[in-house]
């Protein structure tokens, strides 16, 4: 208790209030625009957080994400357009509220649901991070191999419609891993022989590259929308109304806590698995579709909870239960923090604050949504040859500014050619970072592993914990395909 007062100390100190009220508002904004996402919004202010100590960037960037949740419920209900993919399902009853008249009415149930998921997936991360983070602190170098390996896995199959494209692209950025010194050795790989290329591929170029310039191009490549321009207007949901609501919300919450802490599941599987289920449970699912309060309620409830479900993961082993949390994962790595199961015991007033952060982000969210939302459905009819230029500028700057190095901003240039490459090929990005990031984990401790065992691979064997991830990853890796074998034969089947 003395911890998390302490924690609440911090966070709620104004100059942390500031980062975190900033956090919320660029998370809106990021979340409401069609073409962006809370991960470009996260990989835009990646750079900035490059100057603050760890408890303020962190606290801005979980703001972020949490907010960005929320904001892409804003145009998909107000033009049908989901500012972000998590808001797709919301689209489905919210538009048509929107078209009936009552916009006013369904944004309200949109806020209140996404305030009270949040506020649900925050007190989830603070009872699961600790349990979990001292089961794994038994982890030796062949257990860690396993998680990395098993992460891996998740991540290239859950990811992106075709499982072996996913593959493909986090083979990828396990080769981009390779190109540096030798994480043991020292030894110079594939530098060909050029001295910018002995640190590495930077992490901070990649993931701007992929999610910030890339998602720029994409979006200048689509073609224009149809100009569908839905008032703001109509009445707030009465409390009668919201309290009815809290079937559907607590369905939705219990939904999204379960899915976010699946690395690579994410908020947009979350979000339509409660709709339909919200839908499978209802005495009325024909209403479905046409404007229920609980097709908006369940999958708002559900994409906010993900937000702190998917914290678990990334704060007590190192695996980002989604693409946002990966940025995050990037962010905290440039501060030196280093998440995993000794976390909790090193860095305990960081891990506090944050989720004293959740909490004040979640109330600074209600207070956005509910004064900016007039602003909002404004801004998000920016064309995009207007907005997208300003977002790779932003990038490159950016990028330059962490190091004062041009080599930097080129590579980011790269990669967001690389990334938009990838998309319009089909090709997952999640995958290649989570490569770049869980690489040294998994060649470190496999080297490690063996070098313990004198040689001998029986160590992997000899592991019940290992021996457990790699056949959950095994698994995971064949899944994909045998769900699709499956659907083939029930489609040809008499």
């Amino acid at each position: 208790m003395s911890l998390l007062l302490g924690g609440f100390a911090t966070a709620l100190q104004p100059a942390n209030l500031g980062f975190i009220l900033v956090g919320t508002i660029v998370g809106v904004f990021a979340g409401a625009m069609p073409g962006l996402s809370s991960t470009v919004g996260l990989a835009l202010v990646l750079p900035l957080t490059f100057a603050l100590d760890p408890q303020p960037a962190l606290l801005m960037m979980v703001s972020l994400y949490m907010a960005a949740q929320y904001g892409g419920s804003i145009t998909a209900i107000a033009i049908g357009v989901p500012g972000s993919s998590p808001a797709l399902a919301t689209t489905f009853d919210g538009y048509p509220m929107s078209r009936g008249g009552e916009a006013g009415r369904a944004l309200g149930i949109s806020l209140f649901a996404s305030v009270t998921g949040g506020l649900l997936g925050a007190v989830l991360l603070m009872v699961a991070l600790g349990p979990l983070a001292r089961a794994a602190l038994s982890f030796g170098p062949a257990e860690s191999f396993g998680l990395g390996v098993l992460g891996l896995s998740i991540v290239a199959n859950l990811v992106g419609r075709d499982p072996l494209k996913g593959m493909v692209s986090a083979l990828l950025g396990l080769l981009f891993f390779t190109v540096g010194l030798d994480v043991l050795s020292g030894s110079p790989r594939l530098t060909f022989g050029t001295t910018t290329l002995m640190d590495g591929i930077g992490l901070v170029p990649m993931l701007i590259g992929f999610f910030a310039i890339a998602e720029a191009f994409a979006a200048l490549a689509r073609d224009p929308k149809e100009d569908r321009t839905g008032a703001i207007e109509g009445r707030l949901p009465r409390p009668g109304e919201l309290l009815a609501l809290w079937p559907a919300i607590l369905r939705g919450s219990a939904i999204g806590g379960a899915i976010g802490a699946i690395p690579g599941a994410g908020a947009t599987i979350a979000s339509i698995v409660a709709w339909n289920e919200e839908k499978r449970a209802s005495k009325t699912p024909e209403r479905f579709g046409s404007g229920a309060p609980e097709g908006i309620a369940a999958p708002e409830a559900a994409n906010n909870a993900c937000v702190g479900a998917a914290m678990i993961p990334l704060l007590a082993l190192g695996i980002p239960g989604s693409a946002s949390a990966a940025v995050l994962l990037g962010g905290l790595t440039v501060q030196g923090v280093r998440p995993g199961p000794l976390l909790l015991a090193e860095q305990a007033p960081l891990v506090y604050a944050l989720y004293a952060g959740f909490f004040i982000a979640v109330l600074f969210m209600a207070g956005v949504g509910l004064l900016g939302i007039p602003v909002w459905t404004r801004v998000v009819r920016l064309p995009p040859a207007v907005l997208m230029p300003m977002v790779v500028g932003i990038s490159l700057v950016g990028t330059f500014a962490l190091r004062g190095n041009a080599f930097d901003a080129w590579a980011a240039l790269f990669f967001g050619a690389l990334g938009f490459a990838m998309l319009r090929r089909g090709f997952p990005l999640v995958p290649a970072v989570l490569g770049l990031i869980l690489g040294p984990m998994i060649e470190t401790n496999y080297r490690r592993a063996l070098t313990l065992s004198s040689g001998s691979h029986m160590t992997f064997v000899e592991s019940p914990i290992c021996m457990l991830l790699l056949v959950l990853a095994v698994a995971s890796f064949a899944a994909p395909t045998l769900r699709a074998r499956l659907t083939r034969a029930r489609k040809t089947s008499p």
